[in-house]
């Protein structure tokens, strides 16, 4: 092994911070033209596109329609063969589900619901809150089923009442989907599913077809194609986030456990090549002894798991995007770690709930020793669908929030308006919106 892979970086200030760090996550001009296409052509050419496209990507032959819709009889199959083969994934899903059911009815239950007020007689102001009717769930395909982003896009729809949730998944080259996921679609009660998926599934439910309706919000992690396509796809209807290669940024200070940071710098590397490895640091101690430890993870992890671990992609992520950095002031680490604004943060210091006070910035948190984001990725409850390249500035993790919809509702007497027609037609007069006035004062005509 290269054992000039990892060195540690001292930053001294901020600004270099952000020439270290600088770049966010961008879609290459040929995958926006391909997606582009894609959409223009299920536009035009609805469910008939679609299937064409998913058997010339998917490798499958899908006659009609029809061959793309999931019948019960298939989720029932799969359902059963999990049951009976996977009987310690079943205890781990269940327990996964309560967890994640748990936190989201509590988001929900401290969540604004409908209410009103009423400042003066005959004015009265107020807000409904209401579920989105009909949403999307992409759930990938390809090589890996993740069972806990199943869980985590469907539950908070679920929790916050939803009442027409649609699937789509691309299919295996033998036009099935994937015994897990039937497992999970019966076991969620999950009845529309199709199994079709890329830029041609968003497109199909951001503007329907001659037999689908259309969705009015799509969410769920997909590749960089259904990425651009739920980009595009954006204003017709909603999305949940652009998900770019996931990151975990750790804060460290001289009580913390080198072993454990670098299992979990590791865990994230393992996801992607891009994955981003970050660990902040203000001993020097602690960040020389975290690359030694990292060497002897790989070793151990080679050992133990064998061709299982994919340590290509470990090696590769590291190489590009793993950074270990260090001064001596765990201020100044704090403030790095809030321009980078990490998808997940990890607070392994002495005192994390105070270290947690300076944080401004961070998708999911994770306090202390023994809370790796494994714990989030399965079984803590929180959302697992969470902002990337530095979005947790703005954005927050999907939650029952995302598949709520406000109205504001106002309600004036004669009386009130009476009170204060002047002050509207004065700004509609400013404004030079002349029929915005008229359409006051037509109301005090005898």
């Amino acid at each position: 092994m290269n054992l000039n892979l990892l060195k540690v970086k001292k930053i001294s200030s901020i600004e270099s911070a952000r020439e270290i760090f600088k770049g966010h996550f961008d879609i290459p001009d040929h995958v926006k033209s391909s997606v582009e296409n894609i959409i223009k052509d299920v536009r035009e050419n609805s469910e008939e596109a679609v299937i064409r496209y998913t058997n010339v990507f998917d490798k499958v032959s899908f006659k009609n329609w029809e061959d793309t819709m999931l019948s019960q009889v298939e989720i029932n199959k799969g359902y059963e063969n999990i049951k009976s083969d996977s009987p310690e994934l079943v205890k781990a899903i269940k327990k996964c589900y309560g967890n994640i059911k748990l936190f989201h009815e509590q988001q929900l239950a401290h969540e604004a619901k409908t209410w009103y007020i009423e400042p003066e007689t005959g004015r009265r102001l107020g807000q409904i809150s209401s579920p989105i009717e009909r949403v999307c769930i992409y759930i990938p395909g390809g090589r890996y089923v993740y069972p806990s982003s199943v869980l985590m896009a469907v539950v908070p729809a679920q929790v916050a009442g939803v009442k027409e949730i649609v699937v789509c998944s691309p299919p295996l080259k033998d036009g099935t989907l994937n015994d897990l996921l039937l497992y999970l679609f019966n076991f969620l009660n999950i009845k529309e599913v199709y199994k079709v998926g890329g830029a041609q599934a968003i497109a199909i439910m951001a503007y329907g077809g001659k037999k689908v309706k259309k969705v009015s919000k799509i969410v769920g992690p997909g590749n960089i194609y259904v990425t651009a396509a739920k980009k595009t796809v954006f204003g017709t209807v909603g999305i949940d986030s652009l998900a770019g290669p996931s990151e975990i940024v750790i804060i460290a200070d001289e009580t913390s456990n080198p072993s454990f940071i670098a299992a979990d710098l590791l865990s994230q590397a393992e996801h992607d090549p891009d994955a981003k490895s970050i660990l902040l640091t203000d001993n020097i101690d602690i960040a020389n002894e975290t690359i030694l430890k990292i060497y002897e993870e790989i070793e151990f992890l080679k050992s133990e798991y064998g061709n299982r671990v994919n340590i290509d992609i470990i090696l590769q992520s590291l190489s590009k995007n793993c950074r270990i950095i260090y001064n001596e002031s765990i201020d100044l680490i704090i403030k790095i770690s809030n321009e980078i604004a990490p998808e997940h943060l990890e607070i392994a210091t002495a005192h994390p709930e105070e270290t947690l006070g300076k944080i401004k910035n961070g998708g999911s948190i994770f306090l202390g020793n023994f809370t790796p984001v494994a714990v989030g990725d399965y079984i803590g409850g929180a959302n697992h669908v969470i902002p990337t390249g530095g979005t947790s500035v703005f954005s927050s993790p999907l939650g029952v929030y995302d598949f709520f919809k406000k109205s504001a509702v106002t309600s004036y007497s004669f009386d009130a308006l009476k009170r204060e027609r002047k002050f509207i037609e004065d700004m509609s007069d400013f404004e030079n919106l002349l029929a915005h006035k008229n359409s006051v004062k037509i109301r005090f005509r005898s």
